[in-house]
């Protein structure tokens, strides 16, 4: 069969999903990768067959500065109240509002753009027989419905679409809500009604979704589910001399991520960190660019800084791992077995832009998106910590690494988490059900 995935054109959005490609192509099918400019140099160098849809352009701030993108705090609060998000959820309708959605609007502009344009008349002349599409990316679900094909979500975050998607439904007719005020069916029915595309439930959640998230993490509730294996992929990499002996003492990786790396200067978690393994006969692993190394008080001795080490190299030699609790360093981490300490803290999940065109500026807070998810998952199982920079002195992060690298329950508690990821079926173990899937579910002959 043919099998066209398209994704978000970034790295973080690319790399989960290539071990579902490779499998499919490994197992006979015809398989592309379909998006924006963006990542097709990535797509290719995992030996895998990139169709870029549009014309490259830059982006910067600016991008980010149109009308559309500008969150309507006034439409956020009145939904969070007819929607009945407790506080405890909060966080969850914040990402969901002014992360997710945003990124979902950047590709889905109110004037259907050349990009997804040219998406979807590639997807009518190619004709796949299935579609796998990223919840940020949702013009993949009208691509699949313009050409007849089964689809299907993949998951690499927690399921904050599937969780808005199913308030949405819950709260049906209250205070006029309706399913269709869904903000994300909204960015995709000026693309959708382009080919008289109506959108549905399918299109805004899937036919299934591919899954590797715990239960605990996932957030959706009752989408259907295809449970795979993450698989860490980093693309490829010369190996670094430093890398081929086993470490004299216990390293410790300290990671936190491609997108910070790409839109901030300075580092606002690593001065204390740094300070707190300053006299720990330990060697910390930091993978920090030059605009993350900026403004940082002067590197200890028994710190290496590294612009870019793949983590499916570094990782297999550390003793723990210290994270911002996005997927993908967080799975790469739990695959190896290692403890964690997740950096989170207690500020709620704002993203505030100012200024327009030249004079663009956003501020997000000092946590990940996910890391409060991840936490909570590593510390309720045993297998690692929460580190909250912002009210923890530097001793207090020493004494959590001292902890975790010689407490047994913590390398009992990552082993454990290991053992749940190890039971799931591989990617090349859910090919033969999306086979019986799509010919279940395609809309053509």
């Amino acid at each position: 069969m043919r099998v066209m995935l398209t994704v978000w054109p970034h790295m973080a959005h690319l790399y989960p999903v290539v071990p579902y490609a490779q499998a499919l192509q490994n197992a006979g099918h015809e398989v592309c990768v379909a998006c924006p400019p963006g990542t097709a140099e990535h797509i290719t160098a995992a030996g895998l067959t990139a169709v870029v849809c549009g014309d490259p352009a830059p982006k910067s701030l600016e991008s980010w500065s149109r009308p559309d993108l500008v969150t309507d705090m006034e439409e956020m609060e009145r939904l969070a109240k007819v929607l009945e998000i407790d506080p405890a959820e909060r966080d969850h309708w914040d990402v969901y509002y002014q992360f997710l959605l945003i990124g979902v609007r950047f590709h889905l502009p109110p004037e259907p753009s050349e990009d997804n344009v040219s998406l979807i008349e590639f997807a009518r002349s190619w004709q796949p027989d299935l579609v796998l599409w990223d919840p940020w990316f949702p013009a993949g679900a009208v691509a699949a419905r313009a050409c007849g094909a089964a689809h299907a979500r993949m998951l690499m975050a927690p399921d904050y679409s599937g969780w808005a998607f199913e308030r949405f439904v819950e709260h049906n007719g209250r205070a006029g809500v309706t399913p269709e005020d869904n903000p994300v069916a909204a960015a995709m029915r000026p693309l959708a009604e382009r080919y008289g595309i109506e959108v549905d439930d399918e299109m805004l959640v899937g036919q299934w979704t591919i899954d590797p998230m715990p239960r605990e993490m996932r957030l959706s509730a009752d989408i259907s589910s295809m449970p795979v294996r993450w698989i860490p992929y980093n693309g490829g990499a010369e190996k670094p001399e430093w890398l081929y002996a086993r470490p004299e003492k216990p390293r410790v990786a300290l990671s936190l991520g491609v997108s910070t790396r790409a839109y901030n200067k300075g580092e606002w978690r690593t001065p204390k960190i740094l300070e707190a393994v300053a006299d720990l006969d330990i060697e910390l692993v930091a993978t920090l660019n030059a605009d993350q190394l900026e403004g940082l008080p002067p590197i200890p001795g028994n710190v290496r800084t590294v612009d870019y080490v793949p983590l499916v190299q570094l990782l297999p030699t550390c003793s723990a791992s210290i994270n911002h609790g996005s997927s993908g360093t967080f799975w790469a981490s739990l695959v190896n077995k290692l403890p964690q300490l997740v950096t989170d803290t207690d500020e709620p999940q704002r993203r505030i832009v100012t200024g327009q065109g030249a004079d663009t500026e956003f501020s997000i807070p000092q946590r990940h998106i996910l890391s409060p998810i991840a936490a909570e998952y590593v510390t309720k199982h045993g297998a690692g910590m929460r580190l909250n920079h912002q009210t923890q002195s530097a001793e207090e992060i020493r004494a959590q690494i001292v902890r975790v690298l010689e407490e047994p329950s913590f390398k009992a508690g990552a082993t454990a988490l290991y053992d749940e990821w190890q039971a799931k079926p591989e990617p090349a173990g859910i090919v033969q059900d999306l086979e019986k899937r799509t010919a279940q579910h395609r809309r053509r002959g």
